[in-house]
Order: C-alpha cells, then structure tokens, then sequence
C-alpha cells in the first residue's frame, strides 16, 4: 500500500466520522448537541450522562416522552422516538467512561455539603455519589447548576419525590440543598484506581 493511502485511511480512523459509527443516530440527530457523543454535556445547566444508570436513563427519558417530568427544553425527546431507541441510547452513554470537567466550588460549602450529604445522602447514593441505590441516580461530578435547578424543582413540588428523597430533603434550607449539590459536584466520578503496588513487608 502507497505511503499517501495509507495515511488517508489512518486520518479516516482517527476522525470523528469513523469514532461515531457506533453512535445510535437518536444521539447524534438528538442528544449530541447538548450531551455530546460521550454523554459530557456541552452546555450549561445541562446534566452529563456519561456513566448514568442505564435503567434510569431509560426511565428518565420515558418521563420526558410522556410529559410527566418537567423540563424546560423544547422537543427534548421527541415522541417519535421508539422505546428501542431510547434504549440504545441509554445503553450508549451508560457504557461512557468519557471524563467530566473538574468544577470550581466554595470550599465553605464543600464542607456544609459533606455534612448535608452524611446525614441525608449517604444512605441512597453511596460512596459519595458514586454509586447509588433504590433507583437514585449516580451523582459524584454532576454538573453543579443543574443539581440546584433540580433541587429546586423538587422543593416546589413541579418534580416529584423518588423513594425516600421527601424525607432527604425534609427541613433543609435552599443553602443546605446548594452545599449538597456542591459536595457532589466536587467529586470524581469514578473511583480513584489503586496504585498497584505493594506494600514492603
């Protein structure tokens, strides 16, 4: 094979045609926009799916077809968008290990959250945010000004209440739900890899 072709078929494979072969096309006629391919959101107040729950996804993305979650995006998904589809496209970002961006917080808050988060979090989403239970989502690196708009929508009753999370939220202040959502927005969300090595004895 010439030098020149060979040089034109490693451009192709390196480019983002060639990476988005394997991209459901609900993504990227849809999601990717605002999501991106890899689930890191591009746009501000927008939550990153990369690494979500795959049955929350669905979930999410079902409640949004049918009008019973709030949203203030138009169109968000389309109804035409059969349950196949969406299914792929949980699947898609689920499996994402794409890296979300490192967010700048308060440490004020940071540490009010970490106590918000131990006293009303810990129970559902578990080491901090990186993992979850009773169908929570996972939280640790999610985008901070989506994490208040939606505790906000909780508190005014327009999104409702999953399992357990009326009583999370019972008696905290609006500074208490922000410093939450600063301590997660201030964690990785992948746990940290061991080093490897091994201790001398």
């Amino acid at each position: 094979m010439k030098t020149c072709q060979l040089m034109i078929l490693l451009m192709f494979f390196a480019s983002p045609l060639a990476r988005g072969q394997n991209v459901p096309e609900a993504i990227s006629a849809q999601c990717a926009a605002c999501h991106g391919e890899d689930g890191v959101s591009s746009q501000p107040g927008l939550p990153h799916l990369n690494g979500q729950l795959e049955n929350y996804l669905i979930d999410s993305m079902l409640k949004f077809q049918k009008g019973t979650r709030p949203t203030e995006v138009p169109n968000h998904i389309p109804k035409t968008l059969e349950r196949g589809s969406i299914e792929l496209v949980a699947k898609h970002y689920a499996a994402s290990k794409a890296v979300r961006p490192k967010q700048e917080v308060d440490p004020d808050k940071l540490a009010r959250g970490e106590t918000v988060f131990r006293n009303r979090c810990a129970d559902c989403h578990m080491d901090n945010g990186r993992d979850a239970d009773k169908d929570s989502p996972l939280m640790a690196g999610q985008n901070l000004g989506y994490m208040i708009d939606q505790s906000r929508l909780f508190v005014s009753g327009k999104r409702k209440f999953g399992f357990m999370q009326d009583e999370a939220f019972k008696g905290l202040s609006d500074d208490d739900l922000q410093a939450a959502a600063v301590f997660f927005a201030s964690q990785e969300q992948f746990a940290p890899k061991a080093s490897g090595k091994k201790k001398r004895r």
